[in-house]
């Protein structure tokens, strides 16, 4: 059984503001008041209960029962299954740029986004994004407050050209292994649609027989000069020199 704290109208209190449970703590004795994030809306609604009216709340309760209280709002099964359908909607449209997304509420009509990238994207492509997740979240009367983006490390086009040009005649999964050691999230599928990219570029030829990767003229082109024993060119030549032994 729960202490009751001395309140004389508490169950109406507990009515009024939507407070779930509560309880008095044992180490400093404040009370303790739990409202489900579903029943709290950025303004006074019926069914709802604002912030504002919360932290009047706990001045009431300071200043007529002398009593010390904290607000602790929990996350609702209903909200929880809401975010995971706009989860859903944002991987499913995006999937070519988008691992993963948290969306979450902080009321029931407000909530901030973390979105995970697959790979690094421009402004643009960004701004795509949460126009089409406001988008989603409008008709239901709910505001996106905030964006985070967490973009995972990966390698460039010039960095695979490199590798490539190190490497060859090399293949898909010999590019991979060698780059995974700097990139552990790096992926197959992803870095097999970049290699797509550089052969639409002539900066790559892929050899139907051997499955193999090798760099045109073009790509030679393109890549950065270095002068010093980490260049391209050496490590290569030093490496043939190691097969050869």
């Amino acid at each position: 059984m729960l202490e009751q704290p001395a309140i004389s109208n508490f169950d109406e209190i507990r009515a009024e503001y939507c407070i779930s449970d509560f309880i008095v703590r044992a180490s400093d004795g404040i009370l303790v008041l739990y409202v489900p994030k579903d029943k709290v809306s950025d303004k006074a609604q019926k069914g709802f209960v604002s912030l504002k009216q919360l932290d009047n709340l706990q001045n009431k309760l300071k200043i007529e029962f002398g009593t010390s209280s904290e607000i602790v709002l929990l996350d609702a099964d209903s909200l929880t299954k809401v975010a995971e359908g706009f989860v859903a909607l944002l991987k499913s449209t995006f999937q070519d740029i988008i691992t993963d997304a948290h969306i979450t509420f902080l009321n029931a009509h407000r909530v901030s986004a973390t979105i995970v990238l697959s790979e690094f994207v421009d402004n643009s492509k960004k701004e795509a994004v949460a126009a089409f997740l406001n988008a989603v979240l409008t008709p239901a009367q709910i505001e996106l407050q905030a964006v985070q983006w967490d973009e995972v490390e990966l390698p460039s086009l010039i960095e695979i050209l490199i590798t490539t040009k190190k490497l060859q005649p090399v293949k898909l999964d010999g590019i991979y292994y060698f780059l995974h050691k700097d990139y552990p999230v790096l992926q197959m599928d992803w870095l097999n649609k970049q290699l797509d990219k550089l052969i639409k570029k002539k900066l790559l030829v892929r050899e139907n027989d051997t499955k193999t990767y090798v760099i045109t003229a073009l790509g030679l082109n393109v890549l950065p000069k270095i002068a010093n024993r980490n260049s391209s060119d050496i490590v290569r030549a030093l490496d043939l020199g190691k097969r050869k032994w």
